[in-house]
């Protein structure tokens, strides 16, 4: 008897550890016959453990059948996901100048105005620059800064010159970041257009205008090559970080920001201050209003535009 239910124990350990392993299981029930001969309770039970074999294995067998059918229709969607995405267009490329932005299929130029550029290494998200035609037919120019009437308001805090403000078919000013972005994805030409109250216009252009990052606090790195009609008055500048009224960057021991009511590249104080007070008629005393000084040293009151060019 102790013999025959040691058998029995072996039994149903072998169909746990098939229904735990996943392993089909096999029983030679021969020698186990053998030994359980003419008890019949023993003979039942010994059946009913061939039968729960039998169950197990068909169990194993189809749990098999399913994961094959799940993994063939796992590789068939793979399949197709691959092909959808070999067929698909490729995703249009943003532009990442007026250049590109502006040329259309006949290689032509298109109007000016509002275009969406993308500089990912530099601005996490796409932004939007006026493009300016050239007007003696070359490539577009970028406006970075206009002024055209005293409807907007210069005299503002860091953050805003940071950002940009104003609007982009009137008056504006880009923003640093953006100007930074620009200089530093390619080279680029710097052009001042400036007027007078008389309609008289006078140019300055600088071949290689490059401006720094924020933790440079939009340092004037480079300017390059002087050329124009306007005069020589932003080389001295070069060097120069920003100063805005609540941001005091320049060598001055006063904010000259503050002292000149603008926002500008300031060294001791300016030779130049495009974004300083918008005055017409008589220069007003103290010099806070929008100035270039040119070769004369007389400053032009003036609208103006800063274009850059690649």
């Amino acid at each position: 008897m102790s013999l025959r239910f040691q058998y029995l124990c072996i039994i149903f350990g072998h169909i746990l550890y098939g229904v735990n392993c996943g392993v089909s299981l096999q029983i030679n029930s021969q020698p186990v016959n053998d030994i359980l001969h003419g008890d019949d309770l023993l003979n039942s039970a010994l059946k009913k453990v061939e039968l729960l074999s039998l169950k197990v294995e068909n169990y194993n067998l189809r749990m098999q059948s399913e994961l094959m059918a799940m993994k063939e229709q796992l590789l068939r969607e793979i399949k197709e996901i691959k092909k959808s995405q070999e067929s698909a267009l490729p995703a249009t490329k943003k532009p990442a100048s007026c250049k590109e932005a502006m040329r259309q299929e006949n290689g032509k130029f298109a109007e000016s105005g509002v275009y969406e550029l993308y500089l990912p290494e530099f601005l996490h998200q796409p932004f939007n620059v006026y493009c300016q035609r050239d007007p003696n037919g070359g490539e577009p120019w970028t406006i970075i800064q206009r002024r055209q009437s005293n409807d907007t308001d210069f005299y503002r805090e860091w953050v805003e010159y940071e950002r940009g403000f104003g609007y982009l078919n009137a008056n504006f000013f880009l923003g640093l970041n953006k100007i930074h972005a620009l200089t530093h994805s390619r080279t680029h030409e710097l052009w001042f257009q400036l007027e007078d109250f008389e309609n008289e216009k006078r140019v300055a252009k600088y071949d290689n205008f490059v401006i720094g990052s924020a933790q440079d606090k939009y340092e004037l790195i480079s300017l390059g090559q002087y050329s124009g009609t306007a005069g020589d008055s932003f080389s001295q500048h070069l060097g120069q970080k920003f100063t805005t009224k609540d941001r005091d960057n320049d060598k001055r021991s006063e904010n000259c920001a503050v002292q000149f009511k603008g926002a500008w590249w300031y060294k001791d104080c300016y030779n130049s201050n495009l974004n300083g007070l918008y005055l017409g008629g008589e220069y007003p005393k103290g010099g806070k209003a929008k100035a270039w000084g040119g070769k004369t040293g007389v400053d032009i009151l003036t609208p103006s535009n800063m274009y850059i060019w690649l």
